[in-house]
């Protein structure tokens, strides 16, 4: 996290040379991301054992808990997004989202109930979920007003997730077998609360950006979040459907690994979580290299070649059946993942009108979508062609991502002075 601080100097655009705040800056963005890291991935791998072992309900409303949560999830994010665009200080949506996790984790210390769990879970967790498109905002925005070049930057933010999603499932089950739910959640919410903390008090007010504005304070959030839609660029939709097809792909890698693993290899469930950490592991110093190489070679061109790879990541993996071959497919993995969770959000961000608050949620909301599309589809074809035949579903899904990306490189643009073609 220390060389994250001093990761993609500023370049000086007024003369001035750059300020020690800055570093600073970095530093609590930094520190903010790995705590909401770590407890996010605790709360990930926890979450269907909580339903389970503490509030005592079956498969079938365990199921309908994240359903419900990544429904209510796609409507929460966008709409905090966009207003969040309308504050005159983003500090204060990255602290109301966080505080949003802290009483939901408070909740979940004391209540086993599953309708007040449920409730918890699709509000308060759900607006939660909403601080990590505000906090991306908040650094392209950062990025923009000291000069520093936005794809490197969000990059290395990105890293600092992924060092918190190889400590946290590890730290989550170990604990579990020492203190139960009650003290985890009670951890978490001290965790959120630090970020709120930093998000709030210890990063530096923001100019607002130069955007179009919309006179219509009469209407409701939805009409806004129409019109912002409204405006989206067709090669923009093209980009989020090849995301989102993506992103289907990995909810249902994530989903089925285990059952692949235990069931059809008859090997260890110790090694889902090795996997797991190594591909972590491979994320972070590829994510820096990604940010540092995304404008020299391109964007879409990196994404392109990010695709062909999990495309590949997919077709060998049914055809892998020992622990070394498993182990040695994360590095591709990570691979595809270090380029695909980072910079088609920078893109997006670039493209989309209304703030980077809107641009932010809208990508963001691909996650969720995902998530309800992969629990279908998963227990659908796994039923019809067991576990192994899943991962050339995903291979599928991938090569259709491909396809739409290649249509919107093929969909033209006027040329705008002002931005460097992608």
């Amino acid at each position: 996290m220390m060389k994250f601080a001093h990761f993609a100097r500023p370049r000086v655009t007024d003369g001035s040379p750059a300020s020690p705040l800055s570093g600073r800056t970095a530093m609590s963005l930094g520190i903010a991301a790995g705590c909401y890291a770590v407890t996010m991935a605790v709360l990930g791998t926890t979450t269907s054992l909580f339903l389970a072992d503490a509030v005592r309900v079956g498969p079938e409303l365990i199921g309908l808990y994240f359903t419900g949560c990544a429904v209510a999830a796609i409507a929460i994010n966008l709409a905090a997004g966009w207003l969040s665009d309308r504050l005159a200080d983003r500090r204060v949506a990255l602290a109301a989202t966080a505080l949003a996790g802290v009483a939901g984790a408070l909740i979940f210390v004391e209540v086993r109930n599953y309708a007040v769990v449920f409730a918890t879970g699709a509000v308060l967790l759900s607006l939660n979920d909403a601080y990590i498109s505000q906090l991306f905002a908040y650094v392209k925005e950062f990025a923009d007003s000291t000069g520093r070049e936005v794809t490197p930057f969000s990059s290395a933010v990105r890293s600092v997730f992924s060092a918190g999603w190889v400590i946290g499932p590890p730290v989550g089950f170990f604990l579990l077998t020492q203190i139960g739910f009650g003290l985890i959640y009670a951890g978490a919410a001290v965790m959120l609360l630090l970020t709120a903390l930093l998000g709030r008090w210890f990063l530096p007010a923001l100019p607002s950006p130069p955007g179009p504005k919309y006179k219509d304070h009469a209407d409701g959030s939805s009409s806004g979040l129409r019109r912002v839609c409204a405006t989206v660029p067709r090669r923009t939709w093209l980009l989020l459907g090849s995301v989102t097809a993506v992103n289907v792909a990995n909810q249902i890698y994530l989903i089925n690994i285990a059952l692949y693993v235990t069931r059809e290899l008859h090997l260890s469930a110790a090694l889902v979580g090795l996997m797991a950490g190594t591909c972590a592991a491979f994320e972070i110093p590829l994510m820096i290299a990604v940010g540092r190489l995304a404008d020299r070679i391109g964007k879409m061109r990196l994404v392109a070649a990010a695709l062909v790879v999990a495309v590949m990541f997919f077709c060998v993996l049914p055809v892998a059946g020992s622990t070394p071959v498993l182990i040695a497919l994360q590095l591709p993995n990570a691979v595809w993942i270090a380029v695909l969770m980072s910079i088609p959000m920078v893109v997006v961000q670039q493209e989309v009108p209304g703030g980077a608050g809107t641009a932010s949620a809208l990508h963001s909301s691909t996650f969720p979508v995902a998530q309800l599309l992969a629990g279908a589809i998963t227990g659908v074809v796994a039923a019809q062609a067991g576990f192994r035949n899943v991962f050339w579903f995903c291979a599928g899904l991938v090569a259709l991502a491909l396809v739409l990306l290649l249509s919107r490189l093929a969909t033209r643009t006027p040329p705008d002075p002002q931005h460097r073609p992608m």
